[in-house]
C-alpha cells in the first residue's frame, strides 16, 4: 500500500497535462502491486480466513485515491471494472483475470442499465454528431443494454421502462428524443441510402438489425423492406398493376435463380450452420419464379404520420405473387440486387447471407458438380414433420364414405318418404360421434342441420380459407370510442376491477424468432389451432402494412400472450367458428400479463371463421382486464364481449360460402 501511494504521488508532483497521462513505466508498477494484492485474496496463507484478508484490503484503499485508472487516480467507489465501453465517460480500471479477485474484493462494479442510459442521455449534450470515440461508445453500450435486457427474466420496472422510451438516439435526421419519435429502422443498406433526408432512420453505429431486440423498448419503428409491395415506375396505378400481372416467368433465370439457392443453401449448412438452420423457408425460396420488370420499384408505407415513399431497386421478392422481380438480368448474381432481396427474409446475419449469395456466383458454385446441395439435420427433420402433418391433414378433411356393410347393432326407424337403408355413412378417419345427450328432437322438428330420417355423421365444418386474408380487411371499424378526448367508456366505477397487487413469479419472457406450437392431427374438420393460425395470418397482414412484424408465441408456455410484436406489444388471441359467446376465460399467466402490460396487451376476438358462417371478423380490444367487467374465479372471464360499447377496433372480410 506504501509503494501504491508512493506511484500516485510522483504522478501528483509530475506536470502532466491531465490526469489520464499517466506513462506506462508508471502503470506497469502500479500492476505489478495490484497484481500481489490479488495474490493475498487467492493464495493466501492457512491461517488467513478469506473475510479478514478481503477487510483489511478493503480498509486500506478507503477514503484514498489508489485505484488507477484510464482517466488517472480514483478511488474504488468511484469507478468501474471490466472492459472500458463508456471509455471517456466514466473511468476504468486496469483489465485482466489476475487482477479481477482484487477489485471484487473491493467492490467496483461493472456498468449497470443505469449507467448505461446515463451515458447515452449525455452523447447529444452538444449536439453535435458523435465522433468516431463516441460512436464506438454508443455502439457497445447498445449493445450492453440489448444482453441485459434479453438475459434479465424479472420486468423491467416503469421507470426504467419510461427512461429507455425517452433515449435520445442518433439519427439521419440528428438527435431525436422522446418527443419525436417513433425513428425508423432500416437493416438493408440500399434501402437506408435512399431514405436518408426524407424519413430519421436510427443509426446506432451498427447495422440496426442486431438490435431488434431494443426496438419495442425505444420506440424504433423497423420498416418491413421484405414485405414492401413491388410496383411500376409509372403514374398509372392501373398500368402497374398491368404490368405486373403481364410479365412472363423467365424460365433460363428461374433455373438459374434455384441453382444459385441450392448453392446458398449448401454453402451456408458447411460454413454458417446457424445462419442456414435458422432460415426455414428454404422450399419456399427455390420455388419462386423470376421475372424481368425494367423500372422495378418498391412502394413503402411508414404510417399515417408520413406519407409512403416509392423506392427503386435491383430485386425484390413478392411473396403474393411467388415471384422474384428483376431489374436486369445482371441483378440476380449481385449483392445489391438478388443478394439483397433474398437477405430481407433472413431474420439475422442478413449481410453475411448478401455477401455469400454474391460469392455464389463469382466463385462459379453454382457450375461444380458437388452432387445434392446439403441440407441441415433440423430442416429434414423439419420438412419430415410438415409431410407428416399435410397428410395427416388431408385425411383429416376427406369426405365420408358410405361402408361397403351396415354397421352393426344400430337401428334406424325410417319415416315416411325415407330411404329404409340402415347404414350409417363413416365419418373421417377416427372419427367418434359423440354420445347423445337431452331429448330427441321431435320428427317434425329436426335438429339444424339435420335432415329427418336416418342418424347421419355431420360431416366436419371448415375453416374459411386463409387466402382471404391476403386482402386487407374491407371494412374497418372503431367500437366504444369516447365522444370527447380523455373520457372513458361507460360502466360502473370500479365494477370487476380486481385489487392491485404484486403478482408470483415473473412470466417467461417471449422467444426471439417466435414460438408456433406443435400441430397435433385432429380428425375433426379443424381445431383451436387451426382457428388460431388463421388469426395469426390475418394480424400479421395488418401490422405488415405498419411495418410491424409479428412473431407466433404460442408454443411457448406461460408468456400469457399468443403472439408478440416488433413494437413490444402482446397478443391473445380468442378464435370463435361462429358468433363470438357472452364470456371469455383468461388463464392465470394471461390474467398477470394482461394486467401487468395494460395498455401494451392486446386482445384479439375472432368470429366467423367457419366457412358460411357469414364474415370473418377480428376485433381487436387493448388493456382488456381494464375495460371488461371482470369476474375472477380459477380463470378469468371477460363478460360482455358482444357489446361494442367497448373501445376497440374491429376488422371483416367479405364472407364467402
Amino acid at each position: 500500500m506504501e509503494r501504491l501511494r508512493e506511484l500516485r504521488d510522483r504522478c501528483d508532483d509530475a506536470d502532466t497535462e491531465a490526469e489520464a497521462d499517466v506513462p506506462d513505466s508508471l502503470r506497469a508498477e502500479a500492476l505489478l502491486v495490484y497484481q500481489s494484492l490479488a495474490r493475498h485474496l487467492t493464495h493466501r496463507s492457512a491461517d488467513a480466513s478469506q473475510t479478514a484478508v478481503e477487510k483489511e484490503i478493503r480498509n486500506a484503499f478507503l477514503y484514498e485515491d489508489l485505484v488507477l485508472t484510464d482517466r488517472g487516480w480514483s478511488r474504488s467507489g468511484e469507478c468501474f471494472r471490466g472492459p472500458a465501453i463508456l471509455r471517456g465517460f466514466r473511468p476504468f480500471t486496469l483489465t485482466g483475470a489476475d487482477i479481477d479477485p482484487l477489485w471484487q474484493a473491493l467492490g467496483i462494479p461493472v456498468p449497470g442499465l443505469d449507467d448505461l442510459i446515463d451515458v447515452l442521455k449525455e452523447m447529444p449534450a452538444t449536439g453535435a454528431a458523435p465522433d468516431t470515440e463516441r460512436e464506438q461508445v454508443m455502439l457497445e453500450a447498445l449493445r450492453r443494454l440489448r444482453d441485459m435486457i434479453s438475459t434479465d427474466d424479472k420486468p423491467m420496472p416503469p421507470g426504467l421502462q419510461s427512461r429507455l422510451r425517452n433515449l435520445p438516439l442518433w439519427t439521419t435526421a440528428g438527435w431525436v428524443k422522446g418527443t419525436g419519435r417513433p425513428v425508423f429502422a432500416v437493416a438493408d443498406a440500399r434501402v437506408e441510402r435512399a431514405l436518408t433526408g426524407r424519413l430519421p432512420l436510427w443509426r446506432p453505429a451498427g447495422n440496426v438489425q442486431q438490435f431488434t431486440a431494443l426496438f419495442g423498448r425505444l420506440r424504433v419503428m423497423p420498416l418491413d423492406v421484405a414485405g414492401a409491395q413491388v410496383t411500376y415506375e409509372t403514374g398509372d396505378v392501373n398500368a402497374a398493376e398491368g404490368a405486373l400481372l403481364d410479365q412472363p416467368v423467365e424460365a433460363s433465370l428461374t433455373e438459374d435463380f434455384r441453382r444459385g439457392v441450392a448453392a446458398l443453401q449448401d454453402l451456408l449448412v458447411r460454413d454458417e450452420p446457424e445462419t442456414a438452420e435458422a432460415f426455414t423457408s428454404w422450399a419456399w425460396l427455390a420455388g419462386l419464379e423470376v421475372r424481368l420488370l425494367p423500372g422495378l420499384r418498391i412502394r413503402i408505407d411508414p404510417g399515417p404520420a408520413h406519407e409512403p415513399i416509392t423506392l427503386p431497386v435491383d430485386a425484390q421478392i413478392d411473396r403474393g405473387r411467388n415471384t422474384l422481380f428483376l431489374d436486369s438480368h445482371a441483378a440476380l448474381t449481385t449483392k445489391s440486387g438478388g443478394g439483397a432481396a433474398i437477405a430481407a427474409h433472413f431474420d439475422e446475419a442478413r449481410s453475411r447471407v448478401g455477401h455469400t449469395w454474391r460469392d455464389v456466383w463469382e466463385e462459379h458454385l453454382v457450375q461444380a458438380e458437388a452432387g445434392t446441395a446439403l441440407t441441415s439435420a433440423a430442416q429434414r427433420d423439419r420438412e419430415e414433420r410438415q409431410r407428416l402433418a399435410e397428410e395427416l391433414r388431408q385425411r383429416a378433411q376427406l369426405a365420408p364414405v358410405a361402408p361397403t356393410t351396415p354397421t352393426p347393432n344400430v337401428k334406424t326407424t325410417p319415416q315416411r318418404g325415407t330411404s329404409t337403408s340402415p347404414a350409417v355413412p363413416a365419418g373421417p378417419i377416427g372419427f367418434i360421434p359423440p354420445p347423445r345427450t337431452g331429448s330427441a328432437p321431435a320428427p317434425g322438428n329436426p335438429e339444424p342441420g339435420n335432415q329427418s330420417g336416418p342418424q347421419r355423421t355431420p360431416v366436419a365444418r371448415p375453416l374459411v380459407d386463409v387466402v382471404i386474408f391476403d386482402v386487407l380487411p374491407g371494412k374497418v371499424t372503431r367500437t366504444g370510442v369516447p365522444s370527447t378526448p380523455g373520457s372513458s367508456p361507460a360502466r360502473t366505477p370500479g365494477a370487476g376491477r380486481p385489487a392491485h397487487r404484486q403478482h408470483g413469479t415473473p412470466l417467461p419472457q417471449p422467444r426471439p424468432g417466435g414460438a408456433p406450437p406443435n400441430s397435433k392431427a385432429s380428425p375433426l374438420g379443424y381445431e383451436d389451432h387451426d382457428k388460431e393460425e388463421l388469426v395469426i395470418q390475418a394480424l400479421r397482414r395488418i401490422l405488415q402494412e405498419r411495418g410491424v412484424e409479428l412473431e407466433d408465441q404460442r408454443g411457448a408456455p406461460g408468456v400469457g400472450a399468443d403472439a408478440y410484436d416488433s413494437t413490444g406489444r402482446y397478443y391473445e388471441i380468442k378464435a370463435h367458428g361462429r358468433a363470438v359467446p357472452g364470456e371469455l376465460s383468461l388463464t392465470r399467466s394471461e390474467f398477470v400479463r394482461a394486467w401487468t402490460e395494460r395498455e401494451n396487451y392486446t386482445l384479439v376476438i375472432a368470429s366467423h371463421l367457419e366457412k358460411g358462417a357469414g364474415k370473418p371478423t377480428l376485433r381487436l380490444v387493448n388493456d382488456p382486464v381494464h375495460r371488461f367487467e371482470v369476474e375472477p374465479p380459477t380463470d378469468v372471464r371477460l363478460k360482455g364481449v358482444r357489446e361494442l360499447s367497448v373501445e376497440s377496433t374491429m376488422y371483416e372480410w367479405p364472407g364467402k360460402d
